[in-house]
């Protein structure tokens, strides 16, 4: 009799832990991961004035970029939109910057858009959310979003950083 109840507990408390198991994100398999993207080595590769004072502008931009979700090194571009704040292109501490990116690797791409204002004047010079908006191969329909931040220097080999989740 004690053998049963002892049995009847076990397979009571079992049961309990599988729906907790199954209930829990964290541990279903729901395809979400935990992201880390890093682009290094900045180069700006075109810069357009969109009005005569040069208040406006867009620019392109590539780098080499590593994630934790691919096994060899990647590539990085930016196509930016920037509002410098009324002040010709940059002659100020800070601007507005519309981000689209497209990180690439052998098995698939990434794409995140951020909206932020880069200024120097606040600790680091890039500190916002960023959103996964999308992605072809592996990473085919991908959906998350994170934070984007990048060193206090406003320098082309400080590493911009995405850490975040996505799912796909």
């Amino acid at each position: 009799m004690r053998r049963t109840g002892v049995i009847v507990a076990l397979g009571a408390l079992l049961s309990m832990l599988g729906g907790i198991a199954t209930a829990s994100p964290a541990l279903a398999d729901t395809g979400t991961r935990q992201l880390h993207l890093a682009v290094t080595s900045l180069n700006f590769t075109s810069f357009t004035c969109l009005n005569d004072a040069c208040t406006l502008g867009e620019s392109t931009v590539v780098a080499n970029a590593s994630s934790n979700l691919s096994t060899g090194p990647g590539s990085f571009q930016a196509d930016l939109m920037l509002d410098f704040l009324g002040l010709p292109a940059f002659s100020g501490p800070c601007n507005i910057v519309d981000e689209h990116d497209v990180f690439t690797f052998a098995n698939g791409t990434i794409l995140i858009h951020s909206h932020h204002e880069d200024c120097a004047l606040y600790g680091l010079r890039i500190d916002t959310p960023f959103e996964v908006t999308g992605g072809t191969g592996d990473f085919a329909g991908a959906t998350g979003g994170g934070h984007e931040f990048s060193a206090v220097s406003n320098s082309p080999v400080s590493p911009v950083i995405f850490n975040g989740t996505i799912t796909f």
